[in-house]
């Protein structure tokens, strides 16, 4: 089919879009605002944080089962201490992860929260376990992107348990 002018028939003809930017200043504005790809160091700084993270959780588990006190709070006083121990074992998966991909582990300690009441104590101890299960959904994801399918693996057993901590503390707060 011939083409025909646009005058000719009746449309309006399109002008050519103008050069506003130069070329330089669209990379630099597209480089703002995407990310910068995730690489392994990246990655091991992550995991450094969620590691800061399960020694915190570690610590405060500790401290919330030893002064947690009303009857009510017997059954999730001794399940307190087995989420103490479960994080222990996240701190080491994460530790031995960290090294696995050549980084160092760290040993930083995120912030402990404590409170001199019991339901507050849990409501701290739940919120951790909900910050927890989506950090590890994203360090799940950044390790599919990685093709880092062992990490995965172990980031996916840590999930599975965070998440049942989270149920845990949900049923002694009656949510």
């Amino acid at each position: 089919m011939p083409k025909q002018d646009a005058r000719k028939s009746g449309r309006t003809a399109r002008k050519p879009a103008a050069k506003t930017a130069a070329p330089a200043a669209k990379a630099a504005a597209k480089t703002a605002a995407a990310p910068a790809p995730l690489t392994i160091g990246k990655l091991i700084d992550h995991l450094n944080a969620d590691l800061a993270k399960e020694f915190q959780a570690l610590i405060q588990y500790v401290q919330h089962a030893a002064v947690i006190t009303g009857p009510q709070y017997d059954a999730i006083r001794a399940e307190l201490t087995i989420h103490s121990n479960e994080e222990h074992a996240h701190a080491i998966s994460l530790a031995e992860q960290i090294d696995f991909l050549g980084g160092t582990p760290g040993v930083d300690v995120a912030t402990v929260h404590v409170s001199a009441a019991a339901k507050v104590m849990l409501e701290q101890d739940l919120e951790g376990e909900l910050d927890a299960i989506a950090r590890y959904k994203a360090r799940i994801g950044q390790a599919e992107l990685l093709q880092e399918y062992g990490l995965r693996r172990a980031l996916e057993d840590i999930l599975m348990v965070e998440e049942e901590h989270a149920r845990d503390l949900q049923n002694a707060l009656d949510l």
